[in-house]
């Protein structure tokens, strides 16, 4: 026992050494200050009713001003070891207490003084300031944003702006609580006001800068607050006036505003929509600006392409300004900051398809990603100057920085969206982008042939690996070309290895009730799963019966999100962004979707499926089209269909839904389901026809020109001659269309078409795909037309949507068949060339209201009032 207890006597030891070295922290000068300061507290700090909490009582301005003074000299001294000391934190708890009853004076001079001590306590304690009661002092500095005093103004914004900054990732209920005490004091409008109304013959430019940075910040952390200032066009008028003028200071605090502003769907397209701003914002990335503006000009234009929408309106009219300045950023290897800001932005515009491709490929962007890879600049004129390839993959490979993965995911994402045409401005200049390509390859190889055994680095071979899928469905021959033949010269692609890789797979997905999925390890086996099926398709895989089942419960897994895996969480170098909270979305999720084990577990099974042809999948028996017979057609339905089939009820990414599209249609499901449609597929028996489709052998088959003008146009003549020509009446005095088809139609290919085009989903059989597939394509039905033809969904190709809003918009000859009436004074000019009504009213269409709405299909069959 005595061992026992000389521990415990150790330990009693220790705990009072630790508090003794806590107090010797306390120097000679630390203790004067110390007890200089508490004196001086003590002079105007009583406690309220003689034993409860302490206030400040004293309204003199000496005593205020000693106290602040000596308040000022103690926080100065303080050390981070020292604010955990007792009677350090009861100081600053007391100072807190002066502080707000001090900052009720109404001596400008001690007011000054009282909102520095409050900057430079908040500035002292940092992130401790959430275990003191500051929202007092919020509220009190915040009533002085009005003061009528500059300098109190100033320093007072000054002081919110530190305290909001410190506590802007503390929990919600502290967001909440000073979001309150800002609207009680009105600060927003202050800020605002202030804002509005300054001028530089009047206020001081230290005024306009730090309401500024204080705006910022309430913008970046609440997000309720910025209806106020976008809907405020004279606010956003006098901003974008700032942002005109040549003052760096000033650009850089309107830029960061703007940021916050634009995390706002609404704010961001007000912006957007401000040509002249735009302008001057593609001005602020070139190189003739200081750093620290381009920097922030990089990070405003990242917010505002979160989404092709955005794309579209900052790129098309400012295209060659913004790219030209992002280039030259991206070749500043001497400003780190800069250059990674300029990968970061070009990775997020790539993204999307468009003509500021062809301008990346123009500025010879290949040159510049070998140059941020090789730390080098080079002459695209100088071939020699390009390194031998092993010797810049050992190079990339053995000195790994966080810039390597956004060459990778530019290279992708330029690589998918490339055209033969894009390419065709670097032609004979290509040893650089070849280059890249091996370079990329080799990596993708290494990922590959570790994922089985596991020895993966997720940040240096993910972006690879996931570019390299990128450059497998480029619809650039000659990335597809030298992607493929040097993968095909390194890597093991016989059976034997794909099995390999499908064990290893097939025992990550095993696992027992109380075991979780290891999602990193089954993501990196499907990306390599894919990269080799797409590859060199090979169907002798699917000999093992269970790759389709295991296949299976990875996609059911994922949706039940047992297996979950972001690229946000897999690659660092993408948690960079967007981390004030977003709102009035404008965001578009990511085209692979948030959990992207799902997304590639989708993409092997649709290329091992599409690899087979004329063999049963489950049986093996042979067919003469289609990869499963009708024996075994219930199997699947039951199992991986029915998977499949709730899945696209859910909430899940384009690219996700497009290739389960995709994969149903090799089984003869083709289309998307969807509610509206499923209401839809009453139509086509229904009487309100009126529209006659003549075929040649004698079959004609009913539609409404409503639902075939808005979904396929082009299955009609045009408007005006089949309004002159084909009207008919029949016997029962209705009016209705005739319209005789070609001879090439075949009569069940329209069958299926207008079943796809009234419901958006059909079933077709494998010996009427062709036919169907050849009207399709007349009609410009590209959804119907793409998923029979068993090709690769198009990267970051958007989903179809079931749409009939085009039988609403104003046409030259409308189909509308009833017209609603509003019971309303007010007129309207209607768009419709034949209508004459001026009173508010709809131009609609029996079919479709009557299958949306019981209520509506009753009153039009039992003969209801029309006139």
């Amino acid at each position: 026992m005595r061992p026992v207890a000389t521990k415990a006597t150790t330990g009693k030891e220790k705990s009072r050494k630790k508090g003794g070295a806590g107090e010797q922290l306390l120097t000679d000068q630390v203790s004067s200050l110390l007890a200089r300061l508490q004196d001086a507290l003590a002079l105007g700090l009583t406690k309220s009713d003689g034993c409860g909490s302490k206030k400040w009582q004293t309204t003199d301005a000496g005593i205020q001003s000693h106290a602040l003074k000596a308040a000022a000299a103690f926080l100065r001294c303080l050390s981070n070891d020292m604010l955990r000391l007792p009677h350090i934190k009861e100081s600053i708890s007391d100072i807190l207490i002066a502080l707000v009853g001090i900052l009720q004076s109404k001596n400008v001079s001690v007011l000054i003084q009282a909102t520095d001590v409050s900057f430079k306590l908040v500035s002292s304690i940092g992130n401790l300031a959430r275990q003191y009661p500051i929202l007092e002092i919020v509220m009190s500095l915040s009533c002085l944003l009005s003061a009528d005093q500059l300098p109190v103004a100033v320093s007072s914004a000054r002081a919110i702006n530190c305290i909001l900054n410190t506590l802007a990732t503390a929990r919600g209920s502290i967001h909440a609580e000073i979001l309150e005490a800002l609207e009680k004091s009105n600060a927003i409008s202050s800020v605002i006001s202030a804002l509005q109304n300054y001028s530089h013959d009047i206020h001081p430019l230290n005024y306009l800068t730090e309401m500024m940075s204080l705006l910022r910040i309430i913008l970046w952390i609440w997000p309720s607050s910025r209806y106020h200032v976008w809907s405020n066009s004279n606010l956003m008028g006098k901003l974008a006036q700032y942002c005109l003028c040549s003052e760096i200071s000033i650009d850089v605090k309107v830029l960061e505003l703007y940021a916050a502003l634009a995390l706002c769907g609404y704010g961001a397209m007000v912006l957007l929509k401000n040509e002249e701003l735009m302008a001057k914002i593609g001005e602020l990335i070139g190189k003739s600006h200081p750093c620290v503006v381009r920097i922030e000009a990089l990070k405003l234009c990242q917010i505002l392409l979160r989404s092709s929408k955005g794309c579209n309106l900052l790129m098309a009219p400012h295209c060659q300004p913004i790219i030209e300045g992002m280039i030259n950023a991206m070749s500043r290897g001497d400003e780190r900051l800069l250059m990674t800001e300029g990968c970061r932005t070009a990775f997020l515009v790539l993204r999307y398809a468009g003509n500021h491709h062809r301008f990346f490929w123009s500025n010879a962007i290949d040159d510049i990603l070998y140059n941020i890879l090789t730390g080098s600049c080079i002459s695209s004129h100088k071939a020699h100057q390009i390194m031998c390839h092993d010797k810049l993959y050992n190079m990339v490979s053995k000195n790994f920085t966080d810039i390597h993965p956004y060459v990778w995911d530019i290279l992708g994402n330029l690589a998918v969206h490339c055209n033969n045409e894009y390419l065709s401005v670097r032609k004979g200049q290509d040893c650089v982008l070849q280059a890249l390509i091996y370079c990329v390859c080799s990596l993708a190889t290494d990922a590959i042939q570790k994922s089985s055994t596991m020895k993966l680095s997720k940040d240096v071979h993910e972006p690879a690996l996931r570019a390299v899928l990128m450059m497998l469905q480029s619809p650039n021959g000659y990335i597809l070309s030298e992607a493929s033949s040097q993968l095909l010269q390194v890597l093991p692609l016989g059976d034997d290895y794909l099995n390999i890789l499908f064990t290893s797979l097939e025992s990550n997905t095993t696992r027992s009730i109380t075991t979780s999925f290891d999602s990193v390890k089954i993501m990196s086996n499907l990306m390599s799963l894919a990269g080799l099926v797409m590859l060199k398709p090979s169907h002798n895989i699917l000999n093992k019966s269970s790759v389709i089942d295991v296949l299976s419960t990875i996609i059911k897994e994922c949706l039940h999100n047992n297996i979950h895996i972001t690229r946000l969480k897999l690659d660092s170098h993408l948690q960079f962004c967007f981390d004030g909270a977003s709102c009035c979305s404008l965001v578009e999720e990511e085209w692979e979707g948030e959990n992207i084990a799902l997304f590639y577990g989708l993409m092997v099974l649709f290329n091992l499926l599409k690899s087979i042809n004329f063999v049963c999948v489950h049986c093996k028996r042979n067919l003469d089209m289609e990869i499963v017979c009708h024996g075994c057609r219930d199997y699947f339905t039951e199992g991986l269909i029915s998977v499949l089939q709730n899945a696209l009820r859910q909430n899940i990414s384009p690219g996700a839904k497009l290739y389960i599209s995709h994969i149903m249609s090799l089984f003869g499901l083709c289309g998307f389901p969807n509610k509206l449609g499923g209401k839809m597929r009453r139509a086509l028996d229904d009487e309100l026809a009126d529209l006659e489709l003549l075929l040649s052998d004698g079959i004609s088959l009913n539609a409404h020109t409503a639902i075939i003008s808005a979904r396929c146009p082009k299955l009609l003549p045009s408007a005006k001659s089949l309004g002159n020509d084909g009207k008919t009446t029949d016997e029962w005095g209705r009016s209705f269309y005739r319209v005789r088809m070609s001879d090439r139609v075949d009569s069940n290919a329209l069958k299926k078409v207008l079943e796809y085009v009234y419901t958006g989903f059909v079933m077709v059989d494998g010996d009427i795909v062709k036919p169907v597939r050849t009207l399709a394509k007349y009609c410009h039905l590209k959804s119907l037309q793409k998923i029979l033809q068993k090709d690769q969904p198009r990267w970051n190709s958007d989903c179809p949507r079931y749409d009939l809003t085009a039988a609403l918009e104003p046409a030259e000859y409308s189909f509308s068949d009833i017209i609603l009436e509003a019971r309303s004074n007010e007129e309207m000019k209607c768009c419709h060339s034949s209508c004459q009504l001026s009173t508010q009213h709809v131009h609609s269409h029996k079919i479709v209201l009557g299958m949306n709405c019981d209520y509506l299909r009753a009153l039009f069959n039992s003969g209801m009032h029309e006139r």
